[in-house]
């Protein structure tokens, strides 16, 4: 194994580590979730209890994220880290990122949701996983907080600040579609797997793009900011108003997503020949988007990714979506 085939998989025993860290505290945060309500409705008035509990929600799940990357920098040590890209920096493109990016998270969405129907499994897990309410004001707040402010910075943080950080030195694709899958795995739920992934290369895509984790942010926001609009819709207007609203919105989403990406495609190729017209004396020249740090051929990325803490972790996970499925198909 060379120097730098070793440096690589001792970053995936390090990242395999971090996501058992993270897979432990997910199932505490779990229980803990579990019991709390318990405690709020018999300690509380329902309107203070509602507060307290999706307050102490968010803190507990951003928790969950943000110790995993303290514990990683402690087992690194001396070795090598990336750091993350933290700059405020927002494209100029950043509005016609932030609707593509929705546009290709919601047609994921829409292929997930079918393909999971097939099992029945979205009616199993409405009735085994308590879902948020938000048919008051106040509910509602606290439900973009929990469900859309919190996930936005601390998921980024570890899945694109950490994780994509590290990766991306060895081969940018490689880390890009890794960091996707293991996004993708940690929701552990089948139901949002296909799209979670897709939403984690896009994600991971503008993060590189970008130099900066804040338009990641900003669109990780935007994308559950809207869910949770339309969720709201659907419990305050009734299913037949509120899904025509959501169609509507969802189909603005796509359409204008769509002529988003085209105009980012388009402005690409225009943009990079013209570099090499205009010279580029004491001009930076733009990063060939596979140029690397350290050189490591695709299989080897590929095969020494799996190491056994990494390879425990995806077990896991996809045991866990696995018995849920099955339970589906069996109830």
């Amino acid at each position: 194994m060379s120097p730098i085939e070793g440096q690589y998989r001792n970053l995936m025993t390090r990242l395999g580590l971090t996501m058992l860290v993270f897979e432990a505290l997910y199932t505490i945060f779990g229980v803990i979730i579990g019991i709390l309500p318990f405690v709020t409705d018999r300690l509380m008035n329902p309107i203070a209890g509602d507060v307290i509990y999706e307050l102490l929600y968010g803190l507990l799940y951003a928790a969950i994220f943000v110790l995993p990357v303290v514990f990683f920098h402690l087992i690194s040590g001396g070795k090598r880290q990336e750091p993350m890209e933290l700059e405020l920096r927002l494209p100029r493109s950043t509005i016609l990122y932030i609707f593509a990016g929705m546009a290709v998270i919601n047609a994921a969405a829409y292929l997930n949701s079918y393909l999971v129907s097939i099992f029945n499994y979205s009616a199993f897990t409405e009735q085994l996983m308590e879902t948020h309410s938000a048919v008051t004001n106040y509910q509602l707040i606290l439900m973009v907080f929990t469900t859309a402010v919190v996930p936005a910075f601390v998921e980024e943080f570890l899945f694109r600040g950490l994780i994509l950080s590290n990766l991306a030195p060895y081969g940018r694709t490689t880390a890009v579609v890794a960091s996707a899958l293991l996004f993708g795995l940690m929701h552990q739920n089948a139901g949002q797997l296909l799209y979670a992934t897709a939403a984690g290369v896009v994600l991971g895509l503008l993060y590189l793009k970008a130099k900066s984790i804040w338009p990641c942010v900003l669109l990780h926001f935007v994308n559950n900011f809207v869910s949770v609009i339309q969720t709201a819709l659907l419990q305050r207007l009734g299913e037949e108003t509120g899904n025509g609203i959501v169609g509507v919105m969802q189909g603005l989403i796509l359409g204008v997503g769509l002529l988003c990406a085209i105009v980012l495609i388009l402005r690409e190729k225009r943009e990079r020949p013209s570099v090499f017209a205009t010279g580029c004396f004491e001009k930076d020249l733009p990063a060939d988007p596979e140029y690397v740090a350290a050189e490591l051929s695709f299989g080897r990325r590929v095969r020494l990714f799996f190491s056994a803490p990494m390879i425990i972790f995806l077990v896991i996970c996809t045991v866990q979506m696995a018995g849920l499925i099955l339970m589906a198909l069996l109830l």
